[in-house]
C-alpha cells in the first residue's frame, strides 16, 4: 500500500513538473515572435512605404482624408486612442469598413513615461476594452504617445500581442502651416521601408495629402500599411 502511494506521488509530481514545462514554453512561444524593440522602418523593403495617421481629439479633416485615401485606393495605419473612439464611434467604424487598420495608442494618451507599471497596463488594456466593445476590434500594433517609452512600457505591449511601432518620417504636420511645405517636406526624406506619421486635425494634411500621395508613386513606391511592411520583411527574411 505504502509503495503504490509512494509510486502515486512520484507520477503526480512528474505531471505537474511537465504541465509547468508546457505553462513556461507556452508563454515563451507568445513572446518570442515580437522583437523586443519597437520598430522605426522596415530596412530592404524597397519603394514601400508606409502611411500612418494618429488621432488624440480632434476629428477635423478627418472625412476628407478619408475620402482622398478611398479615391487613390490606399489603406493605412490609424493609431487611435480609447478617448477618441469613444467620442467618435462611427468615424473609427468607417475607419474599419475603408480597409484601414487600427493600433492601440493608449486610452487618454498620457505620456507612459510618467506612470506606475499598473496605470501603464491600464492604459493598454482600456484602449483594448474600448475596441472591442464598440468595433469589435483586437488591436496587433502599438505606438505609445509622444513616442516615448521603455522597458516596462514594451514589455506590457509585447504581452498583449501587440509589436510597438514607431516612425522613421514625421511629418511636423502639426506646426507646418503651409501644405507645399509639408509636400516638401516628405518628400525630401522620403526612403525605402519608411514609416511616416500624420496628425488628424493637422491643419494643412488635408490639402498636402494629395500632392504627398503623387510625390511617392511618382517616385515608383506603393503606399502599404504597418502589416503590410512587417509581412514582407518577414517573407524577405525567410528567403
Amino acid at each position: 500500500m505504502l509503495r503504490s502511494w509512494r509510486w502515486f506521488e512520484k507520477a503526480a509530481l512528474g505531471l505537474i513538473v511537465i504541465l509547468g514545462a508546457l505553462a513556461v514554453t507556452s508563454a515563451l512561444l507568445e513572446l518570442r515572435p515580437l522583437p523586443a524593440e519597437p520598430i522605426y522602418f522596415v530596412p530592404g523593403r524597397p519603394f514601400q512605404a508606409a502611411l500612418t495617421f494618429e488621432t488624440r481629439w480632434s476629428s477635423k479633416g478627418l472625412t476628407r482624408l478619408l475620402q482622398i485615401l478611398k479615391d487613390e485606393g490606399i489603406t493605412a495605419t490609424f493609431f487611435l486612442t480609447g478617448a477618441w473612439i469613444e467620442e467618435h464611434p462611427a468615424e473609427a467604424a468607417r475607419i474599419l469598413k475603408q480597409g484601414h487598420e487600427i493600433g492601440n495608442h493608449t486610452l487618454s494618451h498620457t505620456p507612459l513615461l510618467y506612470l506606475s507599471e499598473k496605470e501603464i497596463k491600464e492604459e493598454l488594456d482600456g484602449f483594448n476594452e474600448t475596441a472591442h466593445n464598440i468595433l469589435e476590434y483586437r488591436p496587433r500594433l502599438f505606438r505609445p504617445p509622444r513616442g516615448l517609452y521603455n522597458g516596462v512600457v514594451l514589455e506590457a505591449a509585447r504581452r498583449r500581442r501587440c509589436q510597438t511601432v514607431l516612425w522613421s518620417i514625421d511629418s511636423r504636420d502639426y506646426l507646418i502651416k503651409d501644405p507645399a511645405l509639408l509636400e516638401r517636406r516628405i518628400e525630401s526624406r522620403l526612403h525605402h521601408g519608411a514609416i511616416i506619421v500624420f496628425r488628424v486635425g493637422a491643419p494643412s494634411l488635408p490639402e498636402a495629402l494629395p500632392g504627398i500621395l503623387a510625390h511617392i508613386r511618382e517616385a515608383g513606391y506603393h503606399p502599404v500599411t504597418v502589416t503590410e511592411l512587417l509581412k514582407n520583411e518577414s517573407r524577405a527574411t525567410d528567403r
